[in-house]
């Protein structure tokens, strides 16, 4: 396992404030291979579902977790009923999307998604370097809540240097 690069935060938007009622987070590490853990949010001391692993696609990392929150949290029926006939696993909570799924399946999986009506809200916390960083554009076609925050500020300290690096302003 990496490090983490990328975290998505899903839930619902309240309806007079900003902000967000948190149900799951996800989150992309990165390194020898890159893979997108989902865990349910128990803040409420509910019951929750099982952490679910998948290995991207390099092209659709991003649209990847978009179709786990679509399969996974929304459990939109059509969407679920699409991903059993086209994912091929062992195990639910463990998909390799490049081998598992056919890229046509794969497809027509991502277009259903797009299609999901407005139920949820987004935060998408990218950080530097991370696969996603040039994919966000593809939200553009995803009607949810979303909220995109991107670093404006570094202060990183390389040990192979030691040095300390500082980008942007607070």
């Amino acid at each position: 396992m990496g490090t983490v690069t990328a975290q998505i935060l899903v839930g619902s938007g309240h309806p007079n404030h900003d902000g967000i009622e948190l149900t799951h987070r996800l989150y992309l590490f990165e390194n020898s291979r890159p893979a997108w853990i989902l865990l349910p949010e128990n803040l409420a001391g509910g019951v929750g579902g099982g952490k679910v692993t998948w290995i991207p696609t390099f092209e659709n990392t991003l649209e990847d977790a978009l179709l786990m929150i679509g399969i996974h949290v929304v459990k939109d029926p059509e969407i679920v009923d699409m991903a059993s006939q086209f994912i091929r696993c062992e195990e639910n909570n463990w998909v390799v999307v490049y081998e598992d799924v056919d890229p046509e399946h794969l497809n027509l999986l991502y277009q259903r998604c797009r299609d999901l009506d407005n139920t949820l809200k987004l935060v998408v916390t990218v950080l530097r370097g991370s696969a996603i960083e040039e994919q966000l554009k593809v939200l553009a076609g995803y009607k949810m809540d979303l909220e995109v925050c991107r670093p404006n500020f570094v202060r990183l300290y390389s040990r192979w240097l030691d040095q300390i690096r500082i980008e942007g302003e607070l």
